[in-house]
């Protein structure tokens, strides 16, 4: 993106703007807090997904077996997973005010894209899960198993990515 020359993606303001010294670095920035809230915001609708995909099967527990173990696990990751989807709708894009200690830069950002790409392929992979729900009681186990795993991957990202921002991690 910093090459000099106005990308030719840009509207003919932005393109006239670039010029202007100050500016460019700034619509960089722009451009990668803007990926980031429009992958977030996929992020959370596909953590939704997996959501409903579970409620469907808690019903289809309670409605055939009533209140069982498996039934209360299922209700406990419902939350998990229902918090984690809020959590990263409203999670830190990389501001900062003016004075702030620690300045978020483009290679912040760029690490901030890179934990939003991990993230994406961990919930890839839990709405996979999740919608090829078990036949039956017995295989729950595994299901849920599989499903734990994936949701502690990402709440290590999603952790980590706030680490990146505050300053923490660089």
């Amino acid at each position: 993106m910093s090459s000099g020359k106005p990308s030719p993606d840009l509207r003919l303001y932005e393109k006239l703007l670039m010029l202007f010294p100050g500016y460019k670095g700034y619509k960089e920035k722009e451009l990668i807090r803007e990926t980031d809230r429009v992958v977030r915001d996929e992020l959370y609708r596909r953590l939704k997904k997996s959501v409903s995909d579970l409620r469907s099967f808690y019903s289809l527990i309670v409605s055939s077996s009533g209140s069982t173990p498996v039934s209360n696990r299922v209700e406990k990751l419902i939350y998990r997973l229902d918090s984690l989807a809020e959590k990263t709708r409203h999670a830190p894009y990389g501001y900062r005010p003016l004075f702030h200690a620690f300045k978020v830069d483009e290679n912040v950002l760029d690490k901030m894209l890179e934990h939003d790409l991990n993230m994406g392929v961990v919930v890839e992979e839990l709405n996979k899960t999740t919608s090829s729900k078990p036949s039956s009681i017995l295989e729950a186990e595994k299901f849920l198993a599989s499903i734990e795993e994936l949701l502690g991957k990402y709440e290590s990202l999603l952790e980590e990515r706030e680490r990146i921002l505050s300053g923490i991690v660089r």
